[in-house]
């Protein structure tokens, strides 16, 4: 149920009044009051009215290949089941069973043919239906049950093999809003890829989720900070340097193209470089294999398009300053590429080659993020405002106003 703007408290209130006109600027546009970072009560309030209400990546179609095989991810205050069913499809539930409220399972794993909770072993079929519970021997009540406990359904959309879960059953489709998205697509999927997801990152990184997201989607940031690991894809160059792809309201996706200094380069063990770890796809345009492109699908999910690889993030929010990353630069994984890539003798030696040059580039990252979150609790934090080379944190900026707007509707 939307909460209603009389229900906020006083400090929401404030902050959300503070929020700048999100279609106001092409340019210099101001940036969010330094709360939406730091304040414990409004990440609450992403936490429990913005994340439900939007479209969440929670991992792939490969992960629960088999009947029974399912993932066990928490949207908001909300534990999750994305099961694989018996007729193949793959659906999205409530893990909280409806008896006493124990959460059914908190891990990905296999159920079999049936879900048990573990408190009192009532079960459940892969459809979330109510099958039996133990002692439970009146007819009756087990009928009534069966009519009337059935595990809530949750929307789910499946993307490229990603899968995405929202729990506002009144929320737009997801792939119209990554419309603009499906050209970088194209050729990809030709090349009969295979997924490496990420280990799941375990570890909170102690900043905001949004200056994670910033750091990605940032074209400014990249010849100051990644001198020597991002030369070769640069956001500035004679010939022509970072492409904005312009984005409207109904737009789920960030997007922004560099040009790569040479053909088929890609992630090295120096980072980006001429002599990539992953082979170029042979079915991409040549185009294509001159240029990285990053997508960044707030709040949960990035995407790099590079000629060897997909490589892909999945983000999890876990406190106004904690966030859970699982990519090739934390973690290890998240990549999507040819099955021949992956099936070379050497694939382990070239994905930790790929592993090392993204782990610089991360070792680069992690103090400007530090600094960055320190600067947002300083008395002394200006107002601030982006520039042109910015224009992806602006679409950012914008993507989130109209998030928190509606969120709660204005009184």
């Amino acid at each position: 149920m939307q909460m209603q703007y009389s229900e906020l408290s006083p400090a929401i209130r404030k902050i959300l009044e503070a929020l700048p006109d999100p279609g106001a600027h092409e340019a210099s546009a101001p940036m969010l009051p330094r709360e939406c970072y730091t304040s414990p009560e409004f990440f609450e309030f992403e936490r429990l009215r913005v994340f439900p209400r939007s479209w969440v990546c929670v991992g792939r179609e490969e992960q629960i290949p088999n009947t029974g095989d399912y993932l066990a991810p928490a949207i908001g205050a909300e534990p999750l089941l994305v099961v694989r069913r018996t007729d193949g499809s793959i659906g999205a539930m409530s893990a909280v069973c409806r008896h006493r409220g124990q959460v059914i399972a908190t891990e990905a794993g296999s159920a079999g043919r049936a879900f048990r909770c573990p408190l009192h072993v009532w079960t459940y079929d892969l459809d979330g239906n109510f099958v039996g519970a133990p002692y439970l021997e009146s007819r009756d009540d087990i009928e009534c049950l069966r009519k009337n406990a059935k595990l809530p359904e949750v929307r789910l959309e499946r993307w490229h093999g990603f899968l995405f879960v929202n729990l506002d059953s009144d929320a737009t489709p997801l792939a119209p809003s990554l419309a603009k998205v499906e050209p970088f697509w194209a050729n990809y999927e030709n090349a009969d890829l295979v997924a490496v997801p990420p280990t799941p990152g375990d570890t909170p990184l102690p900043w905001n989720w949004k200056i994670h997201a910033e750091n990605f989607t940032d074209a400014y940031h990249p010849e100051f900070v990644h001198r020597g690991t991002h030369d070769f894809a640069p956001s500035v160059h004679p010939e022509g340097g970072v492409e904005f792809t312009a984005m409207t309201a109904a737009d789920n996706a960030i997007v922004r193209t560099v040009p790569l200094l040479k053909a088929d380069g890609g992630m090295t063990d120096a980072g980006w470089g001429p002599e990539a770890a992953f082979p170029a796809i042979a079915t991409l345009s040549p185009e294509q294999r001159k240029r990285l492109t990053f997508v960044l699908i707030p709040p949960s999910m990035t995407l790099i398009f590079a000629p060897g690889a997909v490589a892909y993030q999945l983000i999890t929010p876990v406190g106004a300053e904690a966030t859970l990353a699982s990519n090739d630069r934390v973690t290890a994984g998240g990549w999507l590429l040819p099955r021949s890539t992956h099936a070379r003798n050497d694939f382990a030696e070239r994905a930790a080659t790929v592993r090392e040059g993204a782990k610089k580039i991360w070792l680069q990252d992690i103090p400007v993020n530090l600094g960055v979150q320190a600067g947002k609790k300083s008395r002394f934090m200006p107002e601030g405002h982006y520039v042109p080379l910015e224009t992806t944190l602006i679409q950012f900026n914008a993507w989130l106003v109209r998030a928190y707007r509606a969120a709660v509707p204005s009184p």
